[in-house]
């Protein structure tokens, strides 16, 4: 079908007309129509300007002003036309530029003008500028300029608006405008503000609610069951059930009348009215119950310093927390929301108090960021159909709900019709969640209720055992994952099963503990690589997911090409342990410009070691890695493809004798043989008469040199007396530090509990390695090396640098069994088939004899600089 072209600038005006009609937006008026004001402050601004022009040009001036114009927001809204889409805008490089000619003749150039002459008169303090040119009614473009002031460059385009919706009515426009006067730096500080500000409420309601022996879980069902009380339930624009306020609580004693009994009858008539089903909100009362289980909570009390202000009289503990959310939370929900997960934080905040880690009940709740950063990776955009198969508290959903809805919103404008319709459709439609525990199903539900309810298509129940038919009429094209961690091989099998539910090319990102994929996981990984193609590896930091457990994760990345996995293509290897955050048990924070590592992370993913990122936060070369992988499921993390130099250099072997040497010197007495002066040969010449000789550096592995054992632990720890320095009948207490040779004390205890000397301490979470002289006694998690060789003080030096060279590699919490530690490979020197103890022996004398050396000119310079101060002290006396 042929679009006929305009051929005048009136089919522009034209268009316009029908775009407003279909907005329902009647209040705009043509350039014959303006108001005497603004018509006014644009002419004074026109002449302010002192635009050179011909003296016919300027009497012309007078009634020169833009095709269309809107007075019925806060500001006005000037709009000029052109036909043509080269008339758009004219610019000088980047620069629009700012002379009448391109005034008069390009769209864009020409509203700004008039917007900018507006300003000038000191008349209006901010205008919009909307430039529009098109060929036919297909063929149309629109920019829109927030300006700010009179000067060449006061003005801002707003990139996201390519349509007028935004001018359908007062809301609208009101939102439009809150994006134009921030800027991206202060909308981020405000989501920070509002996420550090939900964590200090949490913080101050958690103790609220032990003092009143509120348990853990059940504190977070009173934050979600309360909230969704407190909410108006509106029909039609109309308010048809109001939510219940503090003052609905009154602590009368008597059945149905009690403060729990009210908040509980609240929530259920507000899920029944929303049109909730039954059977959802069954499952969800089930849960909200504990509100008004015990009776005592509903008697008046006396009232706890946090709500002191905020109630005048006594009242029962169910109306002090109703009154601290109501206060706190409640009436800054609004600025709360984004992607921050409500009821996910308020849990994570709780269970730091009463759960520990969060271990026992394998409940591990993705940080927001993380959330967010996964959906962007596997382009979750305006039409996704988004899953998660372990919902948790709906923290991927609500991420990827709200990068929807920002599309949507960026495409037609906030608070516009066609942006509400589509809203609607993502939260009804787009978004399947299914999770089997409870009381996070009742989190979950709640979470989305509160962000308009996109809880339609959340279920209850186990992923595995749901009818086939669900997954087939969702037609999911994005799966977001973090499955528990106490399920079979880590979880892996949720993204088995919810691969195999994702439409052809559909993404899928899965956080999880990277041991699934270097070989506990093989069964659920070898069925995934034959019908999807793996994208990305992650290296995750070690502590994402404190204070509730420290592990080592990976996030990987799949296509479901229904195919199998082509071991031809490149899979990208990322080191992501700096992610710019440093969390503690309490707190997280920003340290090393961690939004734009989140967001260079997106980038990288899709162009790997040519992406375009800020070289002064990444070292792509060392942190990308561009390898294949394999069909057996056991290759997929990063420190597998990154190539190692396992062989130490001579700053390595000296690092080793330096510590070890201080560590001997500071423990033991300074003896004058240790300081004495030897004349070492160079190490380069050792190393050159070694390989002469018909030596040769080889690869081995630890169980190849030592045998692997369990230490003697004392899981009694804590209760210990740890002395600092060593005591009659003491011995090392060695941990898993990586300082002090591994020696936190000196303890006396039994001496079952002793570990036999001249082997070596291997801490497994921490990587690090020290050769112990003497018997010691242990901690948890540190294992014994037993060599298998001749061994003495100097061999365990060399080969406590050589293992520590591959060691370096590694990250904290990376594997705790013994076949992992077996398999350790590091480089050592042989001669004649074996290991060559004699050279070893020498390099290392040699080493120390240099150090030492070092060590005495130093104690030398310090005493003659002690000397010194003494005679001139002397000479002043």
């Amino acid at each position: 079908m042929n679009i006929e072209n305009w051929k005048l600038e009136d089919n522009v005006n034209d268009w316009v007309k029908d775009y407003f009609k279909q907005l329902k937006q009647y209040k705009f008026t043509v350039e014959s129509s303006m108001s005497e004001f603004l018509k006014v402050a644009i002419q004074e601004g026109v002449k302010l300007k002192r635009l050179e022009l011909e003296e016919e040009e300027k009497e012309k001036s007078k009634s020169w002003v833009p095709d269309f114009e809107l007075e019925c927001f806060e500001i006005p809204v000037l709009i000029e036309n052109k036909l043509g889409l080269s008339k758009l805008c004219r610019k000088n490089g980047e620069k629009l530029k700012q002379d009448i000619k391109s005034a008069k003749n390009y769209a864009v150039n020409g509203a700004i003008h008039y917007a900018q002459s507006a300003i000038l008169s000191k008349k209006y303090k901010d205008v919009i500028a909307i430039g529009i040119a098109g060929d036919n009614s297909k063929n149309v473009q629109i920019e829109v300029y927030y300006v700010y002031g009179s000067t060449d460059e006061t003005y801002k385009l707003m990139e996201n608006y390519k349509t007028l919706d935004f001018l359908e009515n007062n809301e609208t426009f009101k939102e439009f405008y809150k994006e134009a006067v921030l800027t991206e730096e202060e909308k981020n500080i405000i989501l920070i503000d509002s996420r550090e500000k939900l964590q200090r409420y949490a913080k101050e309601l958690n103790k609220l609610m032990h003092n009143h022996s509120i348990t853990a879980p059940q504190r977070v069902l009173y934050v979600s069951g309360m909230l969704l009380a407190m909410q108006d339930l509106i029909v039609n624009g109309k308010v048809e059930k109001r939510g219940l306020i503090p003052e609905d609580l009154q602590g009368i004693d008597i059945k149905r009348k009690r403060d729990g009994d009210i908040i509980v009858d609240h929530i259920r008539s507000y899920l029944e009215l929303k049109d909730i089903p039954v059977e959802k909100v069954d499952l969800m009362m089930a849960s909200f119950k504990e509100i008004n289980k015990d009776k005592d909570r509903d008697k008046k009390i006396a009232l706890d310093s946090r709500v002191s202000k905020l109630i005048k009289e006594k009242a029962s503990v169910n109306k002090q927390i109703f009154t601290y959310i109501y206060e706190n939370i409640f009436k800054s929900i609004d600025s709360m929301s984004g992607h921050l997960d409500i009821m996910g934080e308020m849990y994570s905040e709780f269970l730091k108090y009463a759960l520990g880690d969060g271990k026992e009940i394998g409940i591990v709740l993705t940080p927001p960021y993380v959330t967010k950063m996964m959906a962007e990776i596997v382009e979750v955009d305006i039409d996704s159909k988004v899953m998660d198969l372990a919902t948790g508290s709906a923290g991927f959903l609500i991420s990827a709900m709200e990068i929807m809805i920002d599309k949507a919103e960026t495409k037609y404008g906030k608070n516009t019709t066609k942006a509400k319709e589509k809203i609607k459709a993502i939260k009804s439609k787009q978004l399947l969640g299914v999770e089997l525990n409870a009381e996070m199903f009742t989190l979950a539900s709640t979470n989305m209720i509160l962000r308009g309810d996109g809880s339609s298509n959340i279920k209850k129940g186990s992923s595995f055992d749901e009818p086939p038919e669900l997954y087939k009429e969702f037609k999911a094209n994005k799966l977001l994952l973090n499955p528990p961690f106490t399920y079979s091989e880590n979880g892996m099998p949720f993204i088995e099963f919810g691969l195999r539910n994702v439409e052809e090319n559909g993404k899928a990102a899965i956080i999880i503990q990277d041991s699934a994929g270097n070989g506990q996981a093989i069964n659920s990984c070898k069925e995934i690589l034959s019908c999807n193609q793996m994208i990305a590896s992650i290296k995750m930091p070690a502590d994402i997911f404190m204070p509730m457990a420290g592990v080592q994760t990976s996030i990987y990345i799949f296509e479901h090409t229904k195919k199998q996995h082509d071991v031809t293509k490149q899979v990208r290897f990322i080191d992501f342990r700096n992610d710019g955050y440093k969390r503690t048990k309490r707190n997280v924070n920003e340290i090393d410009n961690p939004k734009q590592r989140y967001q260079d992370i997106v980038e990288i993913c899709k162009n790997g070691i040519t992406a375009n990122v800020d070289k002064q936060l990444w070292n792509l070369e060392e942190q990308v890695v561009m390898d294949r992988i394999t069909l057996e499921g056991n290759d997929w993390n990063f420190e597998q493809h990154k190539k190692i130099n396992k062989i130490p250099r001579q700053d390595d072997f000296k690092k080793t004798i330096k510590d070890y040497l201080e560590w001997k010197v500071n423990t033991l007495a300074k003896e004058e043989d240790v300081l004495r002066e030897i004349v070492s040969p160079s190490l380069n010449k050792l190393e050159e008469e070694f390989i002469k000789n018909g030596g040769s550096y080889k690869e081995v592995k630890i169980e190849d040199i030592f045998e692997v054992k369990s230490s003697k632990k004392i899981f009694h720890a804590n209760n210990l007396t740890i002395y600092e320095e060593k005591q009659d009948n003491t011995y090392p207490y060695v941990v898993r530090s990586s300082k002090n040779n591994g020696i936190r004390g000196f303890i006396k205890e039994n001496i079952n509990f002793l570990n036999q000397g001249n082997t070596f301490s291997f801490a497994q979470d921490t990587f690090t390695i020290f050769y112990q002289p003497d018997s010691y006694f242990t901690g948890n998690k540190v294992k014994v090396l037993i060599p298998k060789i001749k061994f003495n003080e100097k061999i365990a030096t060399y080969i406590s640098t050589t293992i520590n060279k591959t060691l370096n590699n590694y990250t904290w919490g990376v594997t705790s069994d013994f076949e992992f530690i077996k398999n350790i490979s590091f480089i050592i020197p042989f001669k004649d088939k074996k290991v060559d103890c004699e050279f070893i022996e020498n390099y290392i004398t040699e080493v120390e004899k240099e150090h030492i050396k070092l060590l005495k000119e130093e104690y030398q310079k310090q005493l003659n600089k002690y000397l010194s101060i003494t005679k001139l002290y002397g000479n002043m006396q």
